[in-house]
């Protein structure tokens, strides 16, 4: 009798796992870029960055919005070379974390992009799993979702111990292992060339680019033909 107990519970086990690894794989996941994407925090950036270039009596002042577009990058070191700073005198992860502190102080600026909140309603009505990844510190992310009324939207929301925009591929890949994700299943959303990097580096090949956040249309062109302006024109 205990053997038999023993037995129909180990093969009860297996059938679960295999049920759940089923529904895991057969169920669609959006993947979600934060800054740019979901979060309308252009004009923010934009005004930080004037400030602490001003600040420094940089020659780069001001930096128009075209400018940023067209050439915002990542890693975000680089993109800081191009608009003037050598980390001479002061170091990147210190120009950082100004910038961080003074975005922090001033997140209440920012807004929800025009038409996410009707695009993921549609995504959850079409039975997508609906997740953040982002570079942002993990706890900095979820607060910020609080903030903004939009955490029950979503599954998960990935972000990690770093405020100096680490690569969010590692992260991502050990959310699909553990979470049994297939990249087949998967369509991913963002605003930059990097999002379109990640994608790829993760198997994904349904990436969409969004030209309303930190890079322009033309920049977005240039990797990929799967650019909208707006969110409203993502297919789901």
């Amino acid at each position: 009798y205990y053997h038999g107990c023993r037995i129909l519970l180990m093969a009860t086990s297996f059938f679960l796992d295999i049920e759940k690894r089923w529904y895991n794989q057969s169920m669609k996941t959006l993947i979600w870029d934060f800054n740019g994407t979901i979060l309308d925090d252009l004009q923010l950036c934009l005004s930080i960055e004037n400030e602490m270039l001003k600040k420094r009596g940089m020659e780069k002042f001001p930096v128009t919005k075209q400018d940023y577009l067209n050439t915002f990058s990542f890693p975000v070191i680089n993109y800081y070379y191009h608009i003037g700073y050598t980390f001479d005198t002061e170091s990147y992860e210190e120009v950082s974390i100004e910038f961080n502190q003074e975005y922090d102080r001033r997140f209440n600026e920012c807004s929800l992009m025009d038409d996410f909140i009707s695009t993921i309603e549609k995504a959850i009505e079409l039975g997508y799993r609906n997740v953040i990844l982002s570079a942002s510190r993990h706890d900095k992310l979820v607060e910020q979702c609080k903030l903004l009324g939009i955490d029950q939207y979503f599954d998960e929301i990935l972000g990690i111990d770093n405020m100096l925009a680490a690569s969010k591929v590692e992260m991502a890949k050990l959310w699909m292992e553990k979470s049994d994700v297939e990249p087949s299943e998967c369509k991913y959303i963002g605003d930059t060339v990097h999002d379109k990097e990640v994608a790829e580096a993760l198997g994904i090949h349904d990436c969409v680019l969004i030209a309303n956040g930190h890079q322009s249309y033309e920049v977005l062109r240039k990797v990929t033909d799967n650019v909208v302006y707006t969110l409203k024109e993502v297919t789901l």
